[in-house]
């Protein structure tokens, strides 16, 4: 009896020996493994704050785009007001002076060329002989003379520029006093005509403006053609010429006026 005792016990012992060595080799273990888990932990910790703020990152970048584009598209709506605003302004102008001008004028489009530099420095529109346009008529726009017609389709019409030295228009330009000194423009640049056959030797006040003088009865009286800048002489005759500042900018037209005749 008291050797199964003695043997109980015995076990007992064992038993707790045995318990506590595999909780300290678990706890050991455990320990072990705290610098791996921490590290990974870290690790982890370290990755999860780089992805939520490569994310955040990411977000405010498209968010940083999508603003831009917002900024763009106003500002080109912006733009567009503007132009629209510049393109009702100059069709009021147009208008207007359709109203104001003597005799009936027809507004046509340009269709090609405009400029010194163009073919044969002629301009084509969109109206034609079906629209009642002739050759010869005068061409202006709000600003001044642009030329006479050349040649018509029953769709179209050519212009000649007054830039084409053979075109001539008869000008004058009114002098202190009144009186009034007379010349021929014969063509020139998109940035100066030349005005030539100037028989008065008056001087002539800076900047005065050159108008058609409607001699020859070609073109009406009156019509503007730019501001004189100076009068030299001639070294070739008694004459002297002039450099006029054109009224029109022959590269730019949209638009012309054509005198339509009965």
């Amino acid at each position: 009896m008291k050797a199964r005792t003695t043997g109980a016990y015995a076990l007992i012992a064992l038993g707790a020996v045995a318990v506590a060595v595999v909780a300290f080799s678990r706890g050991a273990a455990l320990e072990a493994l705290f610098p791996v888990e921490r590290a990974c932990r870290a690790f982890s910790d370290g990755a999860w704050s780089r992805l939520k703020g490569a994310c955040h990152g990411a977000a405010a970048g498209a968010e940083n785009v999508a603003l831009r584009r917002e900024v763009a598209a106003l500002a080109l709506v912006r733009d567009d007001a503007a132009r629209l605003e510049a393109e009702n302004e100059r069709l009021r102008r147009a208008l207007d002076y359709a109203k104001r001008s003597s005799g009936e004028w027809l507004a046509a489009a340009v269709l090609a060329g405009g400029g010194a530099s163009s073919p044969r420095r002629l301009l084509r529109t969109d109206k034609g002989s079906l629209a009642g346009v002739k050759p010869g008529a005068v061409v202006v726009v709000p600003e001044g003379l642009v030329g006479r017609v050349e040649s018509v389709s029953p769709h179209t019409s050519e212009i000649r520029l007054v830039t084409d030295p053979a075109l001539g228009v008869g000008c004058e330009v009114s002098l202190p006093g009144g009186g009034v000194l007379r010349g021929t423009l014969a063509g020139g640049t998109d940035e100066r005509l030349a005005l030539r056959h100037i028989l008065s030797a008056a001087e002539v006040p800076p900047r005065s403006p050159v108008l058609t003088s409607g001699l020859g009865g070609v073109y009406p009286k009156g019509i503007a053609v730019g501001t004189l800048l100076e009068v030299r002489n001639d070294s070739d005759s008694p004459r002297r010429e002039g450099e006029v500042l054109p009224a029109v900018d022959f590269a730019t037209l949209r638009d012309v006026f054509i005198r339509r005749e009965e």
